[in-house]
C-alpha cells in the first residue's frame, strides 16, 4: 500500500515544502511505499495581502489560519452534501462581499480565485489521488482552502480513504480545525512533527493509537496524546524526489534544528515541533548539504528553522565544515542578533549569504516587552559584524506591539539606525567598496495562534466572525453559519489604530529606500534567476521562430537547388 504525500498550492506560493521531503526519506527509510504530489496551480492567485504580507500598507485583521474559514466552511459543506457550490447566489454573495472586503479586493477577484481553486482541485487533484487509500495534506497559512476542497472532492468520491492533515497551520490552530474532523472530511490532525505518526499511519496503525494525532474516538470526542520528538541524528537527510524545485527558484531547504530557544511573546514557532529544542550534529548537516546539492541540483539552499546561531561553537564549527567542503553552494537562514566579527567573516566564506533577523524593535522596552531576550545594543553589533562581512541582512522589524508612545519611540529609533548604517560601507574580497546590503522591512503586528499574545488576548481582543453585509433573505442561513464559527477567533485588535501602524510604516520604509542600500542574498538571487529564464524562454522563442521560418523557405531552396 502506497501513501501519497501531497502539498496543493498556486503557483505563488513560495514556501519550499521541507516537511514533505522530511517525511518521504523517513518513510522511505523505513521501507514504505511513498508517493510525492505537490500540486502547483496556474489557474488563480493568492490576495496580494496574503502571499506578500511584508510590502503591503493594507492593514488586514485577521487571526493567521483562520483568514479563509468563513469562505470555506459553507463550500466544505456543499461539497459534502454532493451540492455544486454556486457564487452568485444566496448566502455566498454576502459572504464573498465580506471576505474580499477583508482582502482588499474586488467581489469578483474572490469568486474567481475559489471557482478557480475547485476547477484545478476536482480536475487535477481528485483525478491523481483518488485510488489513494491513505493520503496525507500538508497544510500552512497559504494552502488551506486547497487542502480542504481537495479532501472533500476525495471523501465524496472514495469515503473510505484516510486523510490526514499536518504542518504548522494543523499544530498552531488544531482547535480550529478539529472541526473538520466531526464533519468526517478528515481522519485525523498529526500535532507536531510527522514522521513517527505517519510512520505509524503507513504501517495501518489505528489513528486512536498513535501519539501526535488528534481524531475522533468511538464516542466521536476528539482524542489525542502528545507527539513523541525524535533524535535528528536518527532521521535521513530530506529526498526531493518529485518535488518540482524549479517552481521555487531552484531552491531547495534543509535543516540542523528543531524548536526555538526563546520564547517571544507574539511567536509560535517554538511550538511546531514539540517543547524541546534539538539539533542535528555538524557532520550530519554537512552530509544533508552534500548529498541535495548532488542529487538535486539546487542553486541556492536555505535552512528552515527558527535560527542557526543558538550555539556559536556550534555554528563556528559547521562554517568550518561548509568552508572545507567548498561545495559552491549558498545559504539564507534566520539569525539571532548574537554573532561576532569573526564569526560573521566565517559564515560568509561558507556561504552564508542572506541573515534574516528578526530584531523586531529597537527599543529596548518593546523588547523587553516581547521576551525577545535581546538588546539594541546587541542589535546594532549584529547588523555591523554581518554587513561588514559582506552577508545581505533583512531586518524585520514589528511594528503595532506597543502602546503608541513606545512605537513612536521605537519608529525614530528606527530611523536613526537607517541614517546612521546609511553612511557606512564595507568591502568585498577585491577591495571594492559598496553601500551595506541591509533591508529594514516593517510588518504589522499579527497574532498567532499558539504564540503567548494569542492566549493572553483571547478573550478580551479576539473576536469570531461575524458577517458585515446580509442581503434580505439571507440572513438565516448566516447567521447559522456564525454559530458554526463562534467558537473560532477570527479578528483581533491591535494596541494602536491601523492609521498610527502604516504611517510608522511609510516612514521606515521611505528612510529604507532613500539609505541606498545593496540588495543581496536571496532576494538578489531571485531576481537574477527570474531575468535569467526570462532570457532563455526569449531565446528559445526566437530560435523556434527561425524553425518555423526555415521550414516555410525550404521547399524554395530546394526547388532553387533542382
Amino acid at each position: 500500500m502506497t501513501i501519497a504525500l501531497v502539498k496543493v498550492s498556486c503557483i505563488n506560493d513560495r514556501l519550499i515544502p521541507l516537511g514533505l521531503a522530511c517525511l518521504q526519506a523517513y518513510l522511505k527509510l523505513h521501507a514504505q511505499s511513498v508517493q510525492v504530489f505537490n500540486f502547483r496551480a496556474t489557474n488563480y492567485t493568492l490576495p496580494k495581502v496574503i502571499f506578500d504580507p511584508l510590502i503591503q500598507l493594507d492593514l488586514t485583521n485577521f487571526i493567521m489560519n483562520h483568514q479563509d474559514f468563513p469562505m470555506i466552511v459553507p463550500i466544505a459543506n456543499d461539497i459534502s452534501n454532493n451540492i455544486d457550490p454556486k457564487f452568485s447566489e444566496g448566502m455566498y454573495v454576502d459572504i464573498i462581499k465580506d471576505y474580499s472586503t477583508r482582502m482588499f479586493e474586488p467581489p469578483n477577484a474572490t469568486k474567481i480565485r475559489f471557482e478557480g481553486i475547485i476547477d484545478y482541485c476536482r480536475n487535477t487533484v481528485l483525478e491523481d489521488l483518488q485510488d489513494y487509500s491513505i493520503i496525507a495534506f500538508s497544510l500552512n497559512y497559504l494552502n488551506i482552502s486547497e487542502t480542504i476542497i481537495s479532501s472533500c472532492l476525495l471523501k465524496r468520491t472514495n469515503p473510505e480513504c484516510t486523510i490526514v492533515w499536518g504542518g504548522p497551520s494543523i499544530t498552531q490552530s488544531s482547535e480550529a480545525f478539529k472541526m473538520f474532523l466531526k464533519k468526517g472530511i478528515c481522519d485525523g490532525l498529526v500535532i507536531g512533527e510527522g514522521e513517527y505518526p505517519l510512520l505509524e499511519i503507513a504501517k495501518g496503525v489505528d489513528l486512536n493509537d498513535i501519539k501526535g494525532v488528534m481524531s475522533l474516538n468511538q464516542q466521536h470526542g476528539y482524542q489525542y496524546s502528545p507527539g513523541i520528538q525524535l533524535d535528528l541524528d536518527l532521521l535521513p537527510t530530506p529526498d526531493y524526489t518529485d518535488i518540482p524545485l524549479d517552481t521555487y527558484y531552484q531552491i531547495a531547504s534543509t535543516y540542523r534544528s528543531r524548536g526555538c530557544t526563546n520564547r517571544c511573546q507574539f511567536c509560535a514557532e517554538w511550538k511546531l515541533f514539540g517543547p524541546r529544542f534539538r539539533t542535528r550534529s555538524v557532520n550530519k548537516v554537512v552530509q544533508d548539504v552534500e548529498t541535495i546539492v548532488r542529487k538535486f541540483k539546487p542553486r541556492f539552499m536555505l535552512f528552515g528553522e527558527s535560527l542557526i546561531n543558538d550555539d556559536l561553537e556550534y555554528f563556528e564549527e559547521l562554517c568550518d565544515k561548509l568552508i572545507e567542503k567548498n561545495l559552491d553552494i549558498k545559504f539564507g537562514t534566520h539569525f539571532r542578533a548574537n554573532i561576532t566579527p569573526n564569526l560573521a567573516r566565517k559564515a560568509k566564506m561558507a556561504g552564508f549569504e542572506d541573515a534574516w533577523v528578526g530584531f523586531e524593535a529597537f527599543s529596548d522596552s518593546d523588547l523587553k516587552e516581547m521576551n525577545k531576550g535581546t538588546s539594541v545594543n546587541q542589535n546594532l553589533d549584529t547588523i555591523e559584524s554581518l554587513t561588514q562581512a559582506g552577508v545581505n541582512v533583512l531586518a524585520m522589524l514589528v511594528v503595532g506591539f506597543s502602546d503608541i508612545k513606545t512605537e513612536k519611540n521605537n519608529c525614530e529609533s528606527v530611523i536613526q539606525t537607517i541614517e546612521h548604517f546609511s553612511q557606512r560601507s564595507y568591502f568585498d574580497h577585491e577591495r571594492i567598496e559598496h553601500p551595506l546590503p541591509v533591508q529594514f522591512r516593517p510588518a504589522p503586528m499579527y497574532i498567532v495562534p499558539g504564540s503567548f499574545d494569542y492566549k493572553s488576548k483571547k478573550h478580551n481582543a479576539m473576536w469570531s466572525w461575524k458577517c458585515q453585509y446580509k442581503a434580505k433573505g439571507n440572513e438565516h442561513d448566516i447567521r447559522n453559519l456564525e454559530e458554526e464559527l463562534m467558537e473560532i477567533p477570527y479578528i483581533f485588535n491591535r494596541p494602536i489604530p491601523d492609521d498610527k501602524i502604516v504611517d510608522f510604516m511609510v516612514q521606515i520604509q521611505d528612510a529604507d529606500r532613500q539609505a541606498g542600500f545593496t540588495i543581496g542574498g536571496v532576494m538578489k538571487y531571485v531576481i537574477d534567476y527570474t531575468m535569467e529564464m526570462r532570457r532563455k524562454s526569449r531565446q528559445k522563442r526566437k530560435v523556434q521562430r527561425i524553425g518555423v521560418s526555415a521550414q516555410r523557405f525550404e521547399p524554395k531552396i530546394k526547388q532553387q537547388i533542382n
